[in-house]
């Protein structure tokens, strides 16, 4: 079995892993019945930027419907949480949210926990298995939340197409058809275009789930919400632990301008590190500004140019290394000059506009942040045609 089951509500990070990945809202019944699983907390979700307003508007849209729905987004940008939301406010929030990661299963053991078997599904087997209910069947009336839909084969896609279509599956090694009431939310970080023109995904497929399509931010995308998420993981973290932690205002500074390939997870691991470095209650700063966070070192090898090997005697100011996201003492300084270790100047009028933001505005401030002078900010602002009236 591969399953999660969430324990007493407290969010994503508070789950038991009993093996893979499927969890519920609802009862269960049977050989697999598990204890009721507790609600997420989805009425916390954290919506100060104007991107998340637009994605729960979408969703108070969307989940009264019986469409099927595609959540798209990178690593952990909240699909199971936007999944649990839609469930909460759908015609089917009473019946179960039964959740499969595809992940960790291939191809036969993904036919297995979706349609389930009979027990003739094995004739030849010296000990035949019981009759086995799938997912599907175990959801009925509520929301089957698909983890990762790019991870289908061909054959499995044309089932869920069916079900969708026809709202009917037949479990592998049974004779019979039966109806199914089963709500479909669908999850993916693939690029699906791409696979379909590669004849990896469905095109009948593809245009039945994105009739309803949610497209979520990257924690880059939406900086304003970090204040609200940094509150409610403290708030988790210690209840959960039963501590007083905080974190000063000032020591929010380099969480504006890190990259966040992980998004909020890639967040929560960031403040459960500050957490457990933390000498008293109050936490002044973040480990990064000591030289004590991981991450800085680990994306100085993710952005380090293929071609840009060790340093050779001789070569001086030409060789290339990447900076990182964020260097001990302050925000990485921001070079004037066009630099090899910056993509393009995107990265630095990002830099620039983040300062910005979270000095309010105020260039002294923002210059600060940035390791720059006044002077060297405002050249940097002409020449990046950044109006500082704008924030």
């Amino acid at each position: 079995m591969t399953r999660t089951e969430d324990a007493g509500g407290e969010g994503i990070k508070e789950s038991i892993t009993i093996a893979h990945c499927a969890d519920n809202l609802g009862p269960r019944t049977g050989p697999r019945a598990r204890k009721a699983a507790g609600k997420h907390e989805v009425d916390r979700i954290i919506t100060r930027s104007f991107t998340m307003k637009r994605i729960m508007s979408a969703v108070a849209k969307i989940a009264p419907t019986r469409s099927a729905v595609l959540l798209r987004g990178e690593p952990g940008t909240g699909k199971d949480i936007i999944a649990r939301a839609i469930h909460g406010q759908s015609q089917n929030r009473a019946g179960p949210f039964i959740k499969v990661c595809c992940d960790y299963l291939n191809n036969e053991e993904l036919m297995r926990e979706l349609f389930g078997f009979d027990s003739g599904f094995l004739p030849n087997a010296a000990q035949p298995p019981a009759q086995y209910p799938g997912d599907i069947s175990l959801a009925a009336g509520g929301t089957l939340f698909i983890s990762e839909v790019g991870h289908f084969s061909l054959s499995l896609q044309k089932r869920l197409l069916r079900l969708l279509q026809e709202q009917v599956y037949k479990p592998l090694g049974s004779p019979h058809t039966f109806a199914s009431n089963v709500r479909i939310i669908c999850a993916t970080e693939k690029n699906l275009e791409q696979m379909m023109v590669q004849g990896e995904f469905l095109a009948e497929l593809y245009y039945r789930i994105h009739i309803a399509t949610i497209n979520l931010p990257s924690l880059r995308d939406r900086k304003e919400d970090i204040p609200g998420l940094v509150d409610y993981f403290f708030e988790r973290y210690n209840r959960l632990n039963g501590l007083h932690l905080s974190m000063a205002e000032a020591a929010l500074a380099p969480l504006y301008l890190c990259h966040w390939p992980g998004n909020v997870r890639d967040l929560e691991n960031c403040l459960e590190h500050a957490a457990l470095q933390a000498a008293g209650n109050a936490i002044p700063q973040l480990p990064c500004l000591s030289g004590r966070c991981y991450r800085q070192h680990l994306n100085q090898k993710i952005n380090q140019p293929p071609d840009a090997g060790p340093s050779r005697p001789g070569a001086g100011a030409t060789a290339v290394q990447a900076a990182p996201l964020w260097q001990p003492g302050a925000c990485n300084a921001l070079p004037m000059a066009k630099s090899a270790s910056y993509a393009d100047d995107e990265d630095i009028r990002y830099r620039l506009v983040a300062a910005l933001e979270k000095s309010g505005g105020v260039k002294a401030k923002a210059a600060r942040l940035l390791n720059i002078t006044p002077r060297q900010l405002y050249y940097a602002l002409k020449k990046w045609h950044i109006e500082v009236k704008k924030f």
